[in-house]
């Protein structure tokens, strides 16, 4: 009988350390489990903060190539304008010297006739 008790208490003290060594390796689990989450949710902060920051980096960019845009078109018209402008004045010039020269023919008649 006595070895009996001394053969159950010794395996109660076998199953009580291997409870405490579970216990502790579950608390040191939990403990990693917990550092793990922090990461994760700095990493996921940082993540949100980057994608923020890139949101208004792509939304200046549009903005920035639709002011390039505008000035670009803008350019175009003036060009288009000038270039307008210049054929009008060309032809107006070229109308006036067909006017001169009719007139100084009808001149040069005249005083042919004269």
């Amino acid at each position: 009988q006595m070895a009996e008790e001394e053969a159950s208490a010794s395996s109660h003290k076998e199953l009580n350390e291997r409870h405490e060594a579970s216990l502790a390796k579950e608390q040191q689990l939990a403990e990693q489990l917990k550092e793990i989450e922090a990461k994760l949710s700095e990493a996921t902060t940082l993540k949100d903060e980057m994608n923020s920051e890139l949101g208004t980096h792509k939304a200046a960019s549009l903005q920035k190539q639709e002011e390039q845009t505008k000035v670009c078109d803008d350019l175009q018209n003036k060009i288009k304008t000038l270039e307008a402008n210049q054929m009008a004045e060309e032809e107006a010039s070229a109308s006036s010297h067909k006017e001169l020269n009719e007139r100084h023919e009808a001149s040069l008649a005249k005083e042919q006739q004269l």
